[in-house]
C-alpha cells in the first residue's frame, strides 16, 4: 500500500492510496479519501433537518440523492448525512435512525461532497477484469448494512460488462436486468468492500482523492435485541493508526470486556499479504477493562498477556470488521476519532 500525497493535510491535501489486489483473491478496501467538495462554508441557520448555508447559491434539487454533508466543527464533527433536497440556499438532511438534529447548529462548518460511485472508483472498469459476457471475471461486493447479524453474506454484487449488447459497457448488478446500468451506484462512507478476482490478472486498486480535514465519525451499535452485530470499517484516516489512537474505545462506541477470556465487543482485521478468497480473520482485538495483567487496555484474542495499546492496526485504504455485542435492547452511538495531523501546528 502506498500514499502519496500532494499539500499538507489541514489544507485539503489531494492524495492517492493504492493497493495490490492479487488474481483469484478477495482485497478488502476501503475510501479513505473523498471527492472534491462543491460547496464549503457554514451553516447560518436550520430548522430541524433543513440547513440555511452561508452564501450559498445552489440549483434547486442539484445535490439531491448525489451528494453529503459532512460536518466539520461542533459537537458532531465528522459526521456525514445524504442529502435529500436542495434549495436555492439550504439543503436537508436524512440524519438516520438514532440520530437528532440538535447538532445542526448555526456556525459549524460544512461541506458539501459527491458520493463516491461505482464509475468514478473504477473508472470504465480501471482497476478490475472487465467481463465480455455477463459471467464475472471481477466483481465487487457491497456490505450488508441493514441485516442484523454476523457473517453477513455481501448485500449486492456488480460486475464491469464491456460488450457491445445489451446497452454496451457499464457496470451491472447481480440478479438485475442486463441492459440496466449501476455507473452511479454509491459507495458508502466509512464502510468497506471486496474486490474479488475470480478469475483473471491482478490489478492495483486506488483511492485518489481528498484527505478528509475533520474527525472521522461513524455510528456504531446493534440492530436487533439480544443479537451481535457486524459493521464492515473503513477508517476515514489517510495514515495508519493504532489502537490508542483510534479512540474507539474512549469514544464510547466499543464497549470493554470484564475478562480477559471472554470479549464483549470486537474488533476483526485481516492478513491480506496472500491470495485467499471468503477471508477470515487473522486477529482479533478487545478492550479490557479490568486490573489484571497491566490493567486496562487493547488485548489481542489468544495472547492477552499484552497489552496492544501501541499496535498499529488500522491501514489507509484497508477494510476491518468491528463486532457489537448484543444486549437487552439495540443502540447505537458515534465512534469519533481524530487523526493527529490536524492537529499540528
Amino acid at each position: 500500500m502506498s500514499l502519496r500525497a500532494q499539500g499538507v493535510a489541514t489544507t485539503g491535501s489531494v492524495g492517492l492510496l493504492s493497493m495490490p489486489a492479487a488474481s483469484a483473491s478477495d482485497t478488502i478496501v476501503s475510501l479513505p479519501l473523498h471527492r472534491p467538495d462543491v460547496y464549503r462554508g457554514r451553516i447560518v441557520s436550520a430548522t430541524g433537518t433543513e440547513m440555511i448555508l452561508q452564501q450559498a447559491s445552489f440549483e434547486e434539487d442539484a445535490f439531491n440523492g448525489s451528494c453529503y454533508l459532512l460536518l466539520e466543527s461542533g459537537p458532531a464533527e465528522g459526521a456525514w448525512f445524504p442529502i435529500l433536497d436542495t434549495g436555492a440556499g439550504s439543503v436537508t438532511v436524512d440524519v438516520g435512525t438514532g440520530e437528532d438534529a440538535g447538532f445542526l447548529i448555526a456556525g459549524v462548518a460544512v461541506k458539501i461532497i459527491p458520493f463516491w460511485t461505482l464509475d468514478t472508483v473504477f473508472p470504465n472498469g480501471k482497476g478490475v477484469n472487465a467481463s465480455g459476457s455477463l459471467l464475472p471475471v471481477t466483481r465487487i461486493m457491497l456490505s450488508d448494512q441493514t441485516r442484523a447479524g454476523i457473517r453477513l453474506a455481501p448485500s449486492s454484487s456488480f460486475l464491469y460488462y464491456a460488450g457491445t449488447d445489451h446497452g454496451g459497457e457499464g457496470w451491472r448488478r447481480f440478479g438485475f436486468a442486463p441492459a440496466v446500468k449501476f455507473d452511479d451506484q454509491i459507495l458508502v462512507p466509512g464502510t468497506s468492500m471486496i474486490v474479488r478476482h475470480d478469475n483473471g490478472s491482478g490489478t492495483v486498486f486506488e483511492n485518489l482523492g481528498h484527505v478528509q480535514t475533520s474527525s472521522f465519525s461513524i455510528r456504531l451499535g446493534t440492530i436487533a435485541p439480544d443479537t451481535a452485530q457486524d459493521h464492515a470499517i473503513g477508517l476515514g484516516i489517510a495514515v495508519p493508526v493504532t489502537l490508542e489512537e483510534s479512540q474507539l474505545f474512549e469514544s464510547g462506541a466499543f464497549a470493554a470486556s470484564a475478562t480477559l477470556e471472554q470479549p464483549s465487543d470486537q474488533l476483526l482485521v485481516y492478513d491480506q499479504t496472500t491470495a485467499l478468497k471468503n477471508r477470515v480473520p487473522s486477529a482479533v482485538y478487545y478492550y479490557y477493562g479490568g486490573a489484571q495483567s497491566g490493567g486496562a487496555g487493547w488485548r489481542l484474542l489468544g495472547d492477552p498477556g499484552t497489552v496492544r495499546d501501541a499496535a498499529t492496526v488500522f491501514h489507509p485504504a484497508q477494510g476491518f470488521v468491528i463486532r457489537k455485542a448484543g444486549g437487552a435492547v439495540s443502540q447505537s452511538s458515534r465512534w469519533t476519532a481524530r487523526p493527529a495531523y490536524l492537529d499540528l501546528p
